[in-house]
């Protein structure tokens, strides 16, 4: 790809630009967003913000960087006549090994390990740690310095909070949110929020 448009002008956008533009992979890098007040000046230096239309007239792959996994969902579905891209940051540790789906993101210090399978558009936040063998469903987000351990398994759509784990060998259901420094010990078989050491249910 020569051009690569970051679609979402907000933080995580300008995490996702920083580690495209240092991964060198692509000749130009430009970004765009639904609102037309942030498609003004650049997001980067060296990253300029376009309209829309001249954005993806431009792109020859597209990375949608937005946190929330519904909303990354529907504009990875709205824009799928360009191809995702997956962004690795030159300082992540990702395995030869392991399996990357399109649109990825694999921020700086995370640890993607052998034989480890990440879905579509799955974003791995700074200094988490995917290990072996584990599966991550499409659409999930593994915050700052979250651990899944070896053979843990996510459903589609889920968060992993900052610093929280998930024990080898666990599953997690569709859709869940795990809190900020909990430890997932045992399966979680449907979809809610949980929080704590053990995690537990809220609500």
């Amino acid at each position: 790809m020569s051009t690569l448009l970051i679609f979402g002008a907000g933080g995580h956008g300008r995490v996702v630009a920083d580690a495209a533009l240092g991964a060198g992979a692509w000749s130009r890098v430009i970004a765009s967003d639904r609102d037309p007040q942030r498609c003004r000046g650049e997001l980067l230096p060296g990253v300029p913000l376009l309209p829309i239309d001249e954005a993806l007239a431009a792109a020859d792959g597209v990375h949608v960087a937005i946190g929330d996994a519904a909303s990354r969902r529907k504009e990875a579905v709205s824009l799928a006549a360009k191809p995702l891209a997956t962004v690795v940051h030159p300082r992540a540790s990702v395995s030869s090994h392991a399996a990357i789906g399109a649109g990825c993101f694999v921020a700086a210090q995370a640890v993607v390990a052998p034989g480890a399978r990440l879905g579509s558009a799955v974003i791995v936040n700074h200094g988490a740690v995917v290990d072996h063998d584990v599966r991550v469903g499409d659409f999930c987000h593994v915050a700052p310095l979250a651990a899944l351990g070896g053979g843990a398994d996510l459903g589609t759509d889920v968060l992993v909070g900052s610093g929280a784990s998930v024990l080898p060998g666990v599953r997690v259901a569709a859709g869940v949110v795990i809190g900020a420094g909990a430890a997932v010990c045992e399966d979680l078989a449907g979809p809610g929020r949980y929080a704590g050491v053990p995690a537990r249910r809220l609500g």
